[in-house]
């Protein structure tokens, strides 16, 4: 039994924040294992994706396997599928991944929200970000979420500003993507 299939047995107590629900034709339900492998390839689909994940290689299965079980062992913590409902079942679209805030319960962080590239520009995005705002305010009292975008990424600031979030601070030369030092530009969003 590896490591992974014991913690995933182990962990009926302690486990990842559940934000699981059906809006329209789009399916929200956390990752399993078993959807690992569709995962791995969603990160490694495009080389814009290190701007959703900071990360400036392609992941291996080892790769994804860690963040899951980072995840999977915190229960502020969510890492969830965004399926689309077809006839033939649900298609893995996306994936949002964040927490709510360990100090303060009002505050929430998305981290990462990525689309397929045959899915993206339909309005999969925005309907995801709004349904997780709604159901992070009304499952879990969260007042404020924040989001990180690395600078440079002008795609990525303009699809949060369009959610209505704002420049909150600037972390100087946090990140390094492909030997350069980058900075990360914090937004946020109050709901109202």
């Amino acid at each position: 039994m590896s490591a992974l299939d014991f913690l995933v047995c182990y962990m009926q107590v302690n486990e990842m924040l559940t934000l699981n629900k059906q809006l329209d034709n789009l399916i929200f339900k956390d990752i399993t294992k078993e959807d690992l492998g569709d995962v791995l390839d969603l990160y490694n689909q495009n080389e814009l994706n290190i701007y959703a994940t900071g990360i400036d290689r392609r992941m291996s299965l080892e790769d994804i396997n860690q963040k899951y079980l980072e995840v999977l062992v915190n229960s502020h913590e969510f890492f969830t599928g965004i399926f689309l409902d077809k006839a033939s079942g649900p298609q893995l679209v996306g994936v949002i991944k964040g927490r709510i805030d360990y100090e303060n319960s009002e505050e929430a962080w998305i981290s990462s929200i990525l689309i397929d590239n045959r899915y993206q520009r339909l309005g999969i995005g925005t309907k995801t970000a709004r349904a997780f705002i709604d159901m992070l305010n009304k499952s879990y009292d969260v007042k404020r979420v924040y989001i990180g975008v690395i600078a440079g990424n002008e795609i990525g600031k303009s699809f949060w500003q369009k959610l209505e979030f704002n420049y909150f601070r600037t972390i100087e030369q946090y990140i390094e993507l492909k030997n350069l030092a980058a900075d990360f530009i914090i937004m946020k969003k109050e709901i109202t």
